[in-house]
């Protein structure tokens, strides 16, 4: 691992901004190792936009860009954190960067890092030093080579490699390094619970299909884009899953709706509800990704568009429900009249659609209604399926 030297740090202090594929073309300068600065620079920049708190006094060294891109951000970091009791000891077995576990570290009592790639490693633990967290282990080498000789430990934490051999990125189980479906009983012999970090691509029913003894599953989104799925296992359990659907909102305040799955279809709106005044809810994406449609109805006393259309109506507003929350102005066929007549109703208009045969391009290229202003268009399908337009005011 090499650390900047003084010109160096001045050399990635003055060109902060710099367009960095240029400043890999400038010629050698003594003392400065360019492609060091370039990788630092690159690292602030990742920094800033993903762990902010973390670079405000501290100087910390970064690797590789690619090496950064599958590292969490500090909100997600902070809300798995806060899952565990105090009192427990975590062993990371896929460390990489380290972000994760510095954020375990503020809250738990132990955390085992381990990495393969030496540098890696080597980088991470200058920089928990220099974060002074002294309650970091940290183990170079292959974890899995060493499972039997770790001593146990309550938690163990895994966030597979989701890149290939070519360094395309995957998210199925069995594309990702370790593929952890193989090793689980190994892992259960270390610790009785397993935290897997996976893609917020994984479709979780196929998750649930390959893995054994799942707990919890933490659907985590950053200002409602679903960004990771969290998953705990715990030994022998065989009850009923528990969803976390957790967004964190540009305030930093988080939204969270936990349920039970129901296999109960959700309660419809009749056509005749749908009308001008009645309160229309969007659910955030963590929500959606969960398709707890059912237990929203249940728990805010809504009702559902239509069995594949995920928008909800009350006669009520509700304060709490988790995401956008509008009032219906006014109820459009889908039709090649109103079609016609739209742009002139609306000349701009933010457009979503739910359960439609048209994406939102296609839709704009029809009605020529162009994108922004004040007015929100649901294009959607209701209880009798019939393709509508709804007209909406979002509340804050």
């Amino acid at each position: 691992m090499k650390k900047p030297n003084l010109e160096e740090k001045e050399f990635i202090k003055q060109n902060i901004e710099a367009n960095t594929t240029k400043l890999l073309l400038q010629a050698p300068t003594e003392n400065i190792d360019i492609k060091l600065c370039v990788t630092q620079i690159e690292g602030i920049k990742k920094a800033e936009e993903k762990f902010p708190s973390l670079i405000q006094s501290n100087e910390l060294i970064y690797p590789k860009k690619i090496n950064l891109e599958q590292t969490s951000s500090e909100q997600t970091a902070k809300y798995k954190a806060s899952i565990f009791p105090l009192d427990s000891t975590l062993r990371d077995l896929t460390s990489g960067f380290g972000i994760d576990d510095i954020f375990f570290a503020q809250k738990l009592k132990k955390v085992y890092y381990h990495e393969l790639d030496l540098t890696l490693a080597e980088i991470a633990e200058y920089n928990f030093q220099e974060l002074g967290l002294t309650n970091i282990e940290v183990i170079k080498g292959n974890s899995l080579n060493m499972l039997k000789e770790l001593e146990p430990t309550d938690i163990i934490y895994l966030d597979p490699s989701r890149r290939d051999e070519n360094q395309k990125k995957v998210f199925l189980l069995e594309d990702c390094q370790p593929y952890v479906v193989d090793i689980l009983p190994k892992l259960f012999e270390k610790a009785n619970t397993i935290a897997l970090k996976l893609s917020p691509m994984l479709d979780i029913k196929q998750a649930i299909r390959e893995l054994i003894n799942i707990k919890e599953i933490h659907i985590i989104s950053v200002k409602n884009e679903c960004k990771e799925l969290f998953i705990v296992l715990e030994k022998g359990y065989n009850n009923e899953i528990e969803y976390h659907c957790i967004n964190i909102e540009t305030n930093q305040q988080t939204n969270q709706f936990i349920f039970k799955n129901s296999q109960t279809p959700p309660q419809l709106a009749p056509k005749s509800q749908l009308q001008r005044g009645v309160y229309l809810f969007e659910p955030n994406s963590s929500v959606m990704k969960a398709g707890g449609y059912h237990e929203i109805c249940e728990h805010f006393e809504v009702r559902k568009l239509a069995p594949h259309s995920h928008l909800f109506v009350s006669e009520k507003l509700i304060e709490d429900f988790p995401g956008r929350r509008f009032i219906i102005k006014t109820i459009l066929p889908y039709n090649n009249k109103i079609i016609k007549t739209l742009s002139t109703r609306f000349p701009k208009a933010n457009i979503t659609i739910r359960n439609f045969p048209q994406n939102v391009s296609e839709i704009r290229k029809r009605t020529s209604v162009k994108e922004g202003g004040e007015e929100y268009l649901f294009f959607t399908t209701n209880s009798e399926n019939e393709k509508i337009i709804i007209s909406c005011e979002k509340l804050q």
